[in-house]
């Protein structure tokens, strides 16, 4: 879907009939697959308590605290930025994750190739 809403409108479609605008359907995705993500940390937190690295509960909810209230306070640009840069936040205590065992690398890889994906998917939405 990310790839699809930052292409799409290069070939001249702007919105899909009974869905909406490319950049609004990106920014609704955003928003799940980043509490998706943040669920799984709050998973690692219940299962893992003693060996996580900090409180994964505190750390990904106020990520997605902030993701939110730009999704719904703050202009459609300000959101997609806010999404942009918190995929890259996310990723980042997966690294910790993973240095403490908590994680396999082959899940930070499959992380790490869908955050690029979906962070330059958000980017040619900003500038587009």
């Amino acid at each position: 879907p990310f790839l699809a809403c930052a292409l799409l409108p290069f070939m001249g479609v702007e919105e899909i009939a009974g869905l909406g605008r490319l950049d609004q359907l990106a920014s609704s995705y955003s928003v799940a697959i980043l509490c998706f993500l943040t669920g799984v940390h709050w998973a690692t937190q219940l299962y893992e308590k003693e060996a996580a690295p900090f409180n994964l509960f505190i750390g990904s909810n106020a990520i997605f605290l902030v993701v939110w209230i730009a999704y719904v306070a703050a202009d459609l640009p300000w959101a997609l930025a806010t999404q942009l840069l918190a995929f890259p936040a996310l990723l980042a205590i997966d690294f910790r994750l993973l240095r403490n065992g908590l994680i396999t690398a082959h899940y930070l890889r499959v992380r790490a190739v869908a955050t690029v994906l979906a962070c330059l998917s958000l980017l040619l939405i900003l500038v587009n």
